[in-house]
């Protein structure tokens, strides 16, 4: 179970490098029937001749960065990882992905997203990973407090993407400017 924690810290810790990629049993399992009947169909292989990342990629890639937004105790040494948090309490329900805007250049594409989540009922001592920096600070407040945000919210979020060797990777998850 301490290597699985680990696991889970290290992908939260790198998300922005790039986004790991669930199997389709484990993203049935984990997700509810609204996310399956609002996310777009996630195509399973890439072409060497793809000229941009696929809509569906792109979708599974925002779960995963969704789901990476954890909550977590105050660090606490672990034996198997003295510098790694123990919690793995996922804070936000991904609702809906909506692709604005996809333009590239060369082996770079740039990814304009809205993406839509809702608050899991929960509370801890801080928030890390994923959306953490799109969260304001009343709700991170409130949630904490134990109190879940209501309402479904939208973070727009820019997406880089660079080509290496047959497929598309997420290399960077950022703040989309609201033009």
């Amino acid at each position: 179970m301490k290597i699985r924690r680990a696991a889970l810290i290290v992908v939260a810790g790198i998300i922005t490098a790039s986004c790991s990629e669930k199997s389709a049993p484990d993203r049935e399992k984990h997700s509810n029937s609204a996310e399956a009947t609002r996310a777009p169909a996630l195509e399973v292989a890439e072409a060497a001749d793809e000229l941009q990342p696929r809509e569906g990629k792109i979708a599974k890639e925002c779960v995963a960065f969704v789901r990476s937004t954890k909550v977590v105790p105050a660090p606490a040494p672990t034996a198997g990882c003295p510098g790694c948090p123990a919690g793995d309490a996922e804070v936000l329900t991904f609702r809906q992905m909506k692709m604005d805007r996809i333009s590239c250049s060369g082996d770079t594409c740039t990814v304009l997203v809205t993406i839509r989540v809702s608050f899991k009922p929960g509370t801890g001592e801080r928030i890390a990973g994923g959306l953490t920096a799109w969260i304001s600070p009343e709700q991170r407040s409130e949630y904490l407090g134990g109190r879940t945000p209501a309402g479904e919210q939208a973070y727009r979020v820019k997406i880089t993407y660079k080509r290496r060797g047959e497929g598309w990777r997420a290399v960077e998850f950022d703040r989309a400017d609201i033009e």
